[in-house]
């Protein structure tokens, strides 16, 4: 989930949304499961499967910025799509594999670490570090925060928000490569609620739904702070469905608190 934030975040911050990230998690699950089924390499299948949570991210990006639809109706659509996509290719059913690799991606360690806990910090840094630290970073806060003034200054809008859907993409399917390695395999119900969990994450974080700024390390304490919430919750044994409406609430208060902040400023 906090792989798949740090996407989000880009793509918040650049005044978008996509709802897709969960259902491109899992696309890029099963095609790496299906590849590797077939006897396709694991590279090459690890490739082809994050290619396609990349195309996805693609579409997302040329929809929105040619037909100027807003991007919550584009990746909602695009979500229900990549869904049917799945669902036709599995009916369904898991797709399990032995492949030791891809399984050690998602359950090996280092010493006390796991492998994907050293991912994560690995793309923590490079990511909060683009967003932070160069040009392209800046230009995704600028094209959220004032699109009429980045346009005015050169930015080529566009090209940004496909970007930052490209990006999101990419996340989603490293993420999908972890979770095929957790499930030991590819489960057609992977999406679960990530599309929500990693907005609630972003908000939570500080980043602005409006767009404009925000930052990766507060994503990351957004997503321990949403993650505590759920092991609180289960903990206190409160049913799974209340903890749905938890994580509702929480994005509630955090988005009403940050749009009155923004008053008074």
């Amino acid at each position: 989930m906090a792989i798949i934030a740090i996407g989000q975040t880009y793509v918040i911050i650049a005044g978008g949304i996509d709802l897709s990230v969960g259902y491109s998690m899992t696309l890029c699950s099963m095609i790496l499961a299906y590849s590797l089924q077939a006897g396709i390499p694991v590279l090459a299948s690890s490739v082809f499967g994050i290619g396609c949570s990349v195309l996805v991210g693609l579409v997302n990006g040329i929809l929105i910025t040619t037909l100027n639809i807003p991007p919550f109706i584009i990746t909602l659509g695009m979500a229900n799509i990549v869904k049917g996509i799945i669902l036709v290719m599995s009916e369904g059913y898991i797709c399990s594999l032995s492949e030791p690799l891809i399984i050690n991606i998602g359950q090996g360690t280092v010493g006390p670490v796991p492998i994907m806990v050293i991912i994560l910090i690995f793309l923590i840094v490079i990511f909060a570090f683009i967003l932070s630290q160069t040009v392209f970073g800046n230009r995704v806060k600028a094209v959220g925060g004032n699109e009429l003034a980045a346009e005015l200054s050169g930015i080529k809008k566009n090209k940004i928000r496909i970007y930052v859907y490209l990006l999101c993409g990419l996340l989603c399917g490293i993420a999908g490569i972890i979770i095929t390695g957790r499930l030991n395999g590819g489960n057609p119900n992977a999406a679960g609620t990530y599309d929500m969990d990693s907005i609630a994450a972003v908000v939570v974080g500080g980043t602005a739904m409006a767009g404009g700024s925000g930052s990766i390390v507060g994503t990351m304490l957004g997503s321990l702070l949403m993650i505590l919430i759920r092991n609180g919750l289960v903990l206190l044994r409160v049913n799974m469905y209340w903890q749905t409406v938890a994580v509702g609430a929480v994005i509630i208060v955090v988005c009403a608190i940050d749009a009155m902040s923004r008053r008074k400023k």
